[in-house]
């Protein structure tokens, strides 16, 4: 009974002493310099989700002289097993690596001839794809106050498929 009675009791001290805080007194505000700025997505494709919108998917940093070429191919892979759960892509299966020509302010992507006509959403996942491989999105810190924020200007981007009938690239409304 005695040692029924002193479990009791320190159990009892124990969970009073952890509702309590255990007497730590609280702290002031603590200075530790810039706000973190996150991560860096440099390297993603875009796929769709159930509602056919785009989804951008991380991809490991492979080096590569050509950035484009090489995030357009991991795009034409398409999604993995477990992306392909919930994700998909409007590009036609087995679609060849196109040619790719980067310059400091327009891309062309060139595919081969018989590639047939892509739709707007495979367009859509080309165009996100390829600015994100030029132009890496990147948390900035706010300007100071009354500064504008610098703008980037994406570069444009001429998707060309021979024997097809010429129609502009369609620009996403905002690649997430």
């Amino acid at each position: 009974m005695r040692r029924r009675a002193g479990a009791l009791t320190v159990t009892a001290a124990a969970l009073l002493c952890l509702s309590s805080g255990c007497g730590v007194p609280p702290s002031g505000v603590v200075e530790v310099g810039e706000p973190a700025t996150g991560m860096t997505l440099s390297k993603a494709v875009y796929f769709l989700d159930a509602e056919s919108s785009l989804h951008a998917v991380a991809r490991p940093e492979i080096p590569d002289t050509n950035p484009v070429a090489a995030a357009v191919r991991e795009l034409l892979a398409g999604p993995t097993p477990t992306e392909s759960e919930y994700l998909t892509t409007a590009l036609p299966p087995d679609l060849s690596q196109p040619e790719i020509t980067v310059g400091t302010a327009t891309i062309l992507i060139r595919f081969p001839t018989g590639t047939p006509r892509l739709t707007t959403a495979a367009l859509h996942q080309l165009t996100c794809t390829t600015t994100l491989a030029t132009h890496p999105t990147r948390p900035r810190p706010a300007p100071p106050s009354g500064a504008a924020a610098p703008q980037q200007t994406p570069p444009t981007i001429h998707i060309t498929i021979p024997n097809t009938p010429p129609h502009p690239t369609p620009t996403p409304p905002t690649c997430p």
